[in-house]
């Protein structure tokens, strides 16, 4: 697929380019003072009062304290048999980081908690790695089954991305617009009778001239998230992003609600300050309502497409309401393990993290986590 499909061949293109040109001597310098492992995560019970990224320090602001940011770590130490996920483990995974991350008794108060019954949901995956490095199916499916006992029917929720042909690469059908069964839909952007909207956008000059999409300096929201979906979860997957450092969860949910994006895929860019400023918009902002990173496999290398080599069993879900602290606790766990492997740190490419928090997309300032821990 890799070879015949444009998308990951320009992603690749530029991937390319960036590694050529990307400056070698980037500092190394990790997030976290002191370093622990709980089955195989990261112990975040040791981080600092501030965090460090792209090379500088974010520390809390002087003042009247805000309330600390939920943010769960749920490790699966049994999550994995071989190269098979085992499904149960995985299921009790997500119901316990629920109930942490809302303080409910129960997985199904713990979506009341988050979702209403008349609500229309959409659930934004990241199918761009294939079989082997996407959203994996059994995390949709309990995000279903969560929603269902909220009160939201099946009909009511949209599994979604750009184009249809990764979804289908990933193992997630697509379903016909028209299709009137009342189960789930699969749709993507590309969609026939979905598109992008014309009246709903983000414009900026700030992108590379050669990469706009007929000459365009406009990025069109895509139907779903303008017209077809009241509420978002945001379900990326924990991977390296050649051009962007990580692909987390602002990455995700940016670049997967608009058209023209290749544009902001250069140096000096680096999807900065175009990932945060997209997120403000309300048809997003507004909107998401849970994130869920699926860290169950993660990559450290070569991303966003799936290389073997650079895959790991990581057995871990960040889950938080706040898609930037996620996003500091994805580069920190990417940083991390280029580490180990003696590769240099990627922060520099990730200062659209620091943006989306100045533009109050979130906090990335660990101080202010409330951080929630949970194993399976």
């Amino acid at each position: 697929m890799t070879k015949s499909d444009p998308i990951i061949a320009n992603i690749l293109a530029d991937s390319e380019e960036m590694t050529r040109h990307q400056d070698n001597t980037l500092d190394r310098r990790q997030f976290l003072t002191q370093l622990g492992t709980i089955g195989g995560g990261v112990a975040l019970s040791t981080l600092p009062t501030f965090a460090q990224i792209g090379g500088q320090q974010i520390a809390p602001e002087l003042g009247e304290a805000e309330p600390a940011t939920p943010v769960v770590e749920a490790i699966g130490k049994q999550v994995w048999d071989g190269n098979r996920l085992n499904d149960d483990v995985v299921s009790e995974l997500l119901d316990q980081a629920m109930m942490k991350l809302t303080e409910r008794d129960s997985a199904k108060e713990a979506w009341r908690a988050i979702a209403l019954p008349d609500d229309i949901v959409g659930i934004k995956i990241n199918p761009l790695g294939g079989p082997e490095l996407s959203t994996h199916s059994i995390i949709v499916d309990k995000i279903i089954e969560g929603l269902y006992g909220a009160g939201v029917l099946q009909k009511q929720v949209i599994i979604w991305d750009r184009f249809e042909s990764h979804l289908l690469n990933a193992g997630y059908p697509i379903t016909p617009i028209t299709s009137t069964q009342g189960d789930v839909r699969i749709l993507a952007s590309d969609t026939e009778g979905i598109g992008y909207d014309d009246e709903v956008f983000y414009e900026s000059e700030k992108d590379s001239f050669s990469r706009r999409e007929n000459g365009s300096t406009r990025s069109r929201y895509s139907r779903i998230v303008t017209q077809m979906v009241d509420v978002l979860i945001n379900v990326p997957v924990l991977k390296h992003h050649a051009i962007a450092g990580v692909s987390g969860c602002l990455k995700n949910l940016a670049f997967g609600s608009v058209d023209n994006t290749r544009r902001f895929h250069a140096k000096p860019i680096h999807c900065n300050p175009a990932i945060g400023e997209i997120l403000q918009h309300k048809v997003l902002k507004e909107k998401l309502i849970l994130n869920i990173v699926d860290g169950l496999a993660a990559s450290f290398n070569h991303g966003p497409t799936y290389h073997a080599d650079s895959t790991w069993q990581f057995n871990t879900l960040f889950v938080s309401a706040d898609p930037v602290i996620l996003d500091v606790l994805v580069l920190q766990t990417v940083n991390q393990k280029r580490e180990e492997m003696e590769l240099n740190s990627v922060s520099k490419l990730a200062n659209y993290i620091n943006t989306a928090s100045s533009l109050e997309l979130g906090t990335n300032t660990l101080d202010q986590v409330d951080l929630r821990q949970v194993e399976v």
